[in-house]
């Protein structure tokens, strides 16, 4: 069984299962009764990393309700360089 997305133009949107391949072009709605249209959206084919799903709901929030910053970040000295790992091995002058 398969779940395919329907939007009722009244109400909000709904899934229903269907074997692969039969799922039709409109279902009723089942709150309302009005005609669903078939939406398409992506397959969720691999599984989002915690951190990664954490993040983008956390920028979801932020763009409804964005976050207030109480402080200033910590400021560097105005000496210190820091060094790529991948560069300390190149000559400096």
């Amino acid at each position: 069984m398969a779940t395919y997305g329907y939007r009722c133009p009244h109400c909000s949107d709904i899934e229903v299962a269907f074997p692969i391949g039969t799922a039709p072009a409109a279902v009723p709605c089942p709150d309302c009764g009005a005609t669903s249209v078939r939406v398409f959206s992506t397959p969720m084919l691999a599984r989002t990393p915690a951190a990664v799903s954490a993040q983008l709901q956390r920028a979801e929030r932020s763009a409804s309700e964005p976050e207030v910053v109480t402080s200033l970040p910590p400021r560097r000295t105005a000496g210190a360089v820091t060094i790529h790992p991948a560069t300390s091995r190149l000559p400096r002058p």
